[in-house]
């Protein structure tokens, strides 16, 4: 069996991004899948694809601005980004597949093309590319644990996202608010939840990659939004505990924090590394998805706070914990910790059976003839 894979970004940076599509091709090799990764030269966003006159100038002028800003911001971040962004070149260059562009390649080689995972459909970015536009209608597409990244859709975005999804032959999402999103509005198609591509891979599979830190007895923090509000809070923790803090500054690659927060400062993890800072941390405090699902694969002791205070961002992380049945690690800066202790007695359990049925998904489909 062979696939095509369409990430996300084609230059990612975000560890979670970048391990989620280590994962993919590395579950789908260890089951005799080949992988290659198709390259689509097409950045344009669903949204501003049907806009015409003077809303599309609007549109690309606020985009513009933005790219500009953006911009700006990253050459702040260059000198101290450059060493990390260098690591995960080097990461992807010995772990992800050959990379073919999608105008030399015929689709005939492939029993299906497969886009995911990560916030692939959140409509405020969502690429034409993410919903498999490019791909002949006779190639079976399947989109494995795509995320929206939102509480809901738009009268207009559900009108983008219909006919482009019911184009699919078999959709999958990561959370369960985003099944809810799109069961109001796709006919005749199953959306399942399945799990994201970093739980389909095993600990003792992660711990092939993983780079032991130097570091021990420490508090792990890793946050992409603001943080600054927490700092005291954490730091009262860490005293308590007598545990110092290592910290990744600039944590999304994208923004200069406010803040030089940690004992240590460790600013050029690779993915190898960033792992194994969370599997081998007394405690881990993060805003991220990814860094809970590794405090979860290496049954740690994590605390999660809602991302810049914002309810949208929760709904990845709720899922995580309902799937393992896990008690709830949303704190805020008034949480007494002292009780809130994980019990992951039968976390294992529940990792198998919903690998089991995600991979189901993922191989079965893969298999199926598109006629089916």
């Amino acid at each position: 069996m062979k696939v095509g894979l369409v990430p996300l970004l084609y230059d990612e940076y975000n560890y979670g991004g970048v391990l989620q599509f280590y994962a993919l091709q590395k579950v789908l090799k260890n089951n005799n899948v080949e992988c290659d990764i198709i390259f689509y030269d097409d950045n344009e966003i669903v949204s501003q694809c049907e806009l015409k006159g003077p809303q599309k100038i609007m549109f690309v002028a606020k985009r513009e601005v933005s790219r500009i800003l953006h911009k700006r911001a990253n050459n702040i971040l260059n000198e101290k980004m450059f060493p990390r962004r260098q690591k995960i070149d080097q990461f992807k260059k010995k772990y992800y597949s050959q990379v073919l562009n999608a105008q030399n390649i015929s689709y005939k080689e492939y029993d299906a093309i497969i886009c995911g995972s990560d916030q692939i459909w959140n409509p405020s970015w969502a690429r034409r590319r993410a919903f498999l536009e490019f791909v002949p209608d006779d190639t079976k597409k399947i989109i494995y644990a795509a995320s929206l990244g939102c509480e809901s859709l738009s009268d207009t975005q559900k009108k983008q996202f219909k006919w482009r999804i019911e184009r699919l032959q078999n959709v999958s999402v990561r959370e369960v608010s985003g099944k809810k999103i799109l069961d109001e509005f796709i006919d005749n198609m199953e959306i399942k939840v399945v799990l994201d591509p970093t739980l389909l891979l095993l600990p003792s599979e992660w711990l092939e990659i993983v780079k032991e830190p130097k570091e021990n007895k420490y508090i792990f923090t890793y946050f992409l939004g603001k943080f600054d509000d927490k700092i005291d809070y954490i730091r009262k923790f860490a005293d308590k505990k007598n545990l110092k803090i290592i910290n990744i500054p600039f944590a999304s690659g994208e923004k200069k924090d406010k803040v030089d927060f940690g004992d240590v400062k460790i600013t050029d993890a690779d993915p190898g590394e960033f792992i194994g800072l969370i599997k081998n941390a007394e405690y881990i405090f993060t805003d991220s998805f990814h860094a809970c699902v590794f405090s979860v694969l290496f049954k740690k002791e994590f605390f999660a706070f809602q991302r810049d205070n914002n309810n949208r961002m929760q709904d990845r992380i709720k899922t995580l914990l309902h799937s393992f049945k896990l008690p709830d690690r949303f704190i805020n800066v008034e949480t007494n910790l002292e009780s809130m202790k994980i019990n992951y007695e039968m976390n294992d359990i529940f990792q198998m059976e919903l690998r089991k049925d995600s991979l189901n998904f993922l191989l079965g489909n893969i298999r199926k003839n598109i006629s089916n």
